[in-house]
């Protein structure tokens, strides 16, 4: 490395200021910034029973569409971070932003073997400073790291297809199982590998020797592929099929999931402008058709014109079967769905942007220094690094401690009204810090205190949330605010 770096001094002292803002870009004030509503007091939550309790987790969360689990390894991911934190929530979403600098690193480190210095510098840069790249690197959510594991896995299917190196076959599988875990649109990674496994299989059809390495290196990534799955094949065999239940609903109930015709989809327009404005023009909906038909037609004169068509090959079929995938997806495709293609859209960018900038002629020369300015100008301008925090962290703990002090040690039943939130965030806290939380299925005590977030439209008097009407009828004796937040205590009515 040090050899390296004394040969590549500008590369590394570029590459090191790239790696400085993407650290910096990521943890600038995290832990006001990163969210903390109900699926991340979940998360905490059953993370933290099982470093303190020892209890074991089988499943990880539920998907938002077709009820399916994940599997549990991101749970396994968190747990030593929120330990080193003792047990705060901001440590897992360090961690997340810490893997997100990572694959910023991995995608430089791709770019340039396969597009040369330049290209690969660029790649990395755009993905530094991405607004989108950002959000979904300073938060502890599933998704946040598909990126990385997305990244390594078409990395690893690459040395196997062009270098022969079978031993990253292993390594596939379980990067391919992260994947999976993270979020199940991992699925549309498979096609990708498989397709490039074959190439590989061809390449050496002849030769007895490595077809006998490759197939037992090959047996090896499934079997551990399988038992980092099989929590939830175990979970599974405990509940009568349910995940695999689900599974199937969604894929045979196609009116309102995906449409397994893709001649008859018209999604893949808006799927590919979604990617152009979310990943390329920070958000900004800027002559969207002819910015997307001038990438489409940069990448080919790319392909066309350089040598680096063997690893253009595997990058468009990783993005146009991607793309295909969720052009046949009916629901809405939020942006945190294209995390595994992350890389892919910042490698073709910087592939491009490296060709024409190294091409002969000072215009061509000045045309991608123009071009890679307004995109880092977009990315800036529009970040919101430096914008106004949410601090729902802060106002979770704070709401808090004010229930704490108020209820005056006695025990207390607690509800949340929420139009898009539930209580998990706040019944972290109120367990961490030993209140003397009763919940309203376990028995009705003397008082009730709600948390509103729905502003002036809140009416905690016989609101029929369930840990609420268990209460019974009551009147509100006192209430607070805390910034948008509402706190009420209630009493029963006599």
């Amino acid at each position: 490395m040090i050899n390296w770096i004394k040969k590549n001094k500008l590369e590394f002292a570029l590459l090191f200021g790239i790696l400085f803002i993407a650290l910096f870009l990521r943890l600038f004030r995290i832990s006001e910034f990163m969210t903390f509503l109900g699926d991340e007091g979940r998360d905490v939550r059953i993370v933290r029973d099982l470093i303190t309790k020892g209890n074991l987790v089988f499943i990880g969360p539920q998907t938002s569409i077709g009820n399916m689990y994940l599997g549990p390894l991101y749970y396994y991911l968190m747990a030593p971070a929120l330990f080193l934190s003792g047990l705060n929530p901001v440590g897992p979403a360090i961690m997340v932003a810490l893997l997100g600098v990572f694959t910023v690193y991995l995608t430089w480190y791709v770019g340039r073997n396969w597009f040369g210095k330049v290209a690969g510098l660029i790649a990395a840069l755009l993905f530094a400073i991405s607004p989108v790249a950002i959000i979904y690197s300073r938060s502890s959510w599933n998704p946040n790291p598909m990126p990385l594991f997305s990244l390594l896995c078409i990395w690893g299917i690459y040395q196997v297809w062009q270098h022969k190196k079978y031993f990253w076959l292993p390594l596939v599988g379980i990067f391919y199982a992260f994947a999976m875990q993270m979020h199940y649109l991992g699925l549309l990674l498979a096609p990708v590998l498989g397709l490039f496994w074959l190439f590989s299989l061809l390449q050496i059809k002849k030769d007895k020797e490595l077809k006998s390495r490759f197939f037992k290196k090959t047996l090896i990534a499934i079997l551990l592929f399988l038992l980092l799955m099989s929590p939830l094949v175990l979970f599974d065999l405990k509940h009568s099929g349910m995940n695999y239940n689900a599974f199937k609903a969604f894929f045979t109930d196609r009116q309102t999931t995906v449409n397994l015709n893709p001649a008859k989809s018209d999604r893949f327009l808006p799927v590919i402008y979604t990617t152009v404005t979310d990943l390329v023009l920070a958000r900004q909906e800027i002559y969207i058709p002819l910015i997307s038909a001038a990438i489409f037609l940069l990448s080919l004169l790319v392909f066309i014109k350089s040598k680096w068509r063997t690893a253009l090959k595997l990058l468009f079929a990783w993005l146009i079967l991607a793309l295909l995938g969720l052009g046949v997806y009916k629901q809405h495709v939020y942006i945190h769905y294209l995390g595994f293609i992350y890389p892919a859209i910042y490698l073709l960018l910087g592939a491009i942007l490296g060709f024409i900038s190294t091409r002969k002629g000072l215009i061509l020369k000045i045309l991608a220094a123009i071009l890679l300015t307004a995109l880092i100008f977009l990315n800036i301008k529009y970040s919101s690094t430096f914008g106004n925090p949410n601090r729902q962290l802060q106002r979770t703990e704070e709401a808090v401690d004010l229930i704490i002090k108020e209820s005056k040690g006695e025990p207390f039943n607690f509800g949340l009204i929420a139009k898009q939130n539930y209580d998990e965030s706040y019944r972290y806290f109120l367990e961490n810090k030993k209140a003397n939380l009763v919940r309203g299925e376990v028995k009705i005590v003397d008082q009730l205190f709600v948390i509103c977030e729905d502003g002036d439209k809140c009416q905690p008097e016989g609101n029929p949330d369930w840990q609420i009407a268990v209460f019974g009828p009551s009147h509100v004796v006192s209430m607070w605010q805390i910034d948008y937040l509402k706190i009420y205590r209630l009493e029963h009515t006599k």
